[in-house]
C-alpha cells in the first residue's frame, strides 16, 4: 500500500480539504479526511489519471468524476505512476529535466528553431499570404492608408495640370506593360516627408511635390516608378505587414503579453513612408526596375542621378552639423554600392 498526504479537492467548489490518499496492491483507491478520518472517496480499481513531474513542483491526482487530489511527495506518486499508471517514460523526462546539460541543449536547441522561423519561416509564411490575399482586401488596405496620409503627412498636390498631364502621360507606357497590375499614380505635396515615392498595397503610387521638382527629367521619375512597381509585384508592402503580425503574434504567444496585439495593424502608413523595406526587398524591387529600364532602352543611369541629387539635399548643410535623412533615403534605405549598381548597369 503506498499513502500520500496531500489536500483534496471535490471539483465542485475551490474548497480545499486535508486528507490522506491511500492506493492498495490491489489497484483499489480511498481518500480520506486526515483530520476527521472521515472516508471521502473510495474507487474499487485503480482509474486516476496522474500528472506528469516538473521538477519538484506539486502533484496532481485526477479522479474520474472531476475530484482532484494534490501532493508534494513527488517520489510516492512516482512509485504509484510507475507501477499503476505505465507512465515509465516520465521519470525519464523529469531525469533529462533535472540535468543542466540537457536543459542547455534544450535551450540552445529552441533558441535554433526560433532564429530559423524567424529568419526563413515567418518570411516565407508572410510571402505565401500576401500573394493569396483577395483584390478586395488590397483595395481596402490602400485606400485606408491614403486615406490616413492625407489626413496626417500628406497634402493636395500644387504642381501644375500641365506637369502633372506631361506625367501621366509619360507614365501610360509603362503602366500598360502591366495589365496584371492595377496602377495608379498620384500626386501629392509631401510637406515633411519631402522628396518621396511610395508603393501602397493596392498599386497605388504617390509622387511627392518634391521628388517631381527635384527631377530634371521624365526618365528619372520613370526609373522610380518602376522601383515602386516592382514593390507591388512583389507585394512587399503587404509582406512586411504580415511578418511584423506574425513576429508579434508569436511574441504574444511566449510571453501572454496582449496589451499590444491591437496595434499591429496601425502603423501601415508609417511603415510605407518611414519604416520601409528591409534590404532584401529593395534588392529586389532594384533588380524588377532594372530589367525594366534595360528591356525598354531607358538608360539605368537616371535612377543614379535622382538618387544622387536627393542624397545632396539630405546632406548637412552647415559645417558641424548632422546629416538630416528625411525623403525617400530615410524610406528606402540606399547604400552607395546600390546606387553604383544602377550606374554601372549603364555602362
Amino acid at each position: 500500500m503506498i499513502s500520500i498526504r496531500g489536500k483534496f479537492y471535490d471539483g465542485r467548489t475551490s474548497a480545499e480539504v486535508p486528507a490522506v490518499c491511500f492506493i492498495y496492491d490491489n489497484g483499489a483507491v480511498t481518500v480520506e479526511n486526515s483530520v476527521d478520518g472521515r472516508r471521502i472517496l473510495s474507487l474499487s480499481r485503480f482509474t486516476i489519471k496522474v500528472s506528469p513531474r516538473l521538477a519538484d513542483t506539486p502533484r496532481y491526482l485526477h479522479f474520474p468524476d472531476g475530484e482532484k487530489f494534490e501532493t508534494q511527495d513527488n517520489l510516492s506518486v512516482d512509485r504509484i505512476a510507475e507501477r499503476f499508471a505505465g507512465a515509465r517514460w516520465t521519470g525519464w523526462l523529469h531525469q533529462l529535466e533535472s540535468r543542466w546539460r540537457f536543459a542547455l541543449i534544450a535551450l540552445a536547441a529552441m533558441l535554433l528553431i526560433v532564429w530559423g522561423s524567424i529568419k526563413y519561416g515567418v518570411p516565407i509564411a508572410a510571402s505565401g499570404i500576401a500573394q493569396r490575399l483577395p483584390p478586395s482586401i488590397l483595395h481596402a488596405a490602400g485606400e485606408h492608408t491614403l486615406d490616413i496620409l492625407d489626413k496626417s503627412v500628406l497634402s493636395k498636390s500644387d504642381l501644375d495640370e500641365a506637369v502633372r498631364s506631361r506625367l501621366q502621360g509619360h507614365f501610360r507606357p509603362v503602366i500598360d506593360a502591366h495589365p496584371d497590375q492595377i496602377l495608379t499614380v498620384l500626386f501629392r505635396k509631401g510637406g515633411r516627408v519631402g522628396p518621396n515615392a511610395f508603393a501602397l498595397p493596392d498599386g497605388t503610387i504617390i509622387f511627392t511635390d518634391e521628388m517631381v521638382r527635384l527631377a530634371d527629367q521624365d526618365d528619372e521619375l520613370v526609373a522610380v516608378l518602376t522601383h515602386e512597381i516592382g514593390h507591388v509585384v512583389h507585394r512587399h508592402g503587404l509582406r512586411a505587414i504580415i511578418q511584423d503580425s506574425l513576429l508579434g503574434f508569436a511574441l504574444l504567444a511566449i510571453t501572454g503579453d496582449a496589451t499590444g496585439s491591437s496595434e499591429l495593424f496601425l502603423g501601415l502608413p508609417v511603415l510605407l513612408t518611414q519604416l520601409a523595406y528591409s534590404r532584401t526587398f529593395e534588392r529586389e524591387a532594384d533588380n524588377y526596375a532594372l530589367d525594366y529600364l534595360r528591356a525598354n532602352d531607358i538608360p539605368p543611369i537616371h535612377f543614379a542621378h535622382l538618387m544622387r541629387r536627393i542624397e545632396q539635399t539630405a546632406s548637412p548643410r552647415s559645417k558641424g552639423s548632422e546629416p538630416k535623412w528625411s525623403g525617400y533615403l530615410s524610406s528606402h534605405p540606399l547604400t552607395t554600392e546600390r546606387i553604383q549598381l544602377f550606374e554601372k548597369s549603364t555602362d
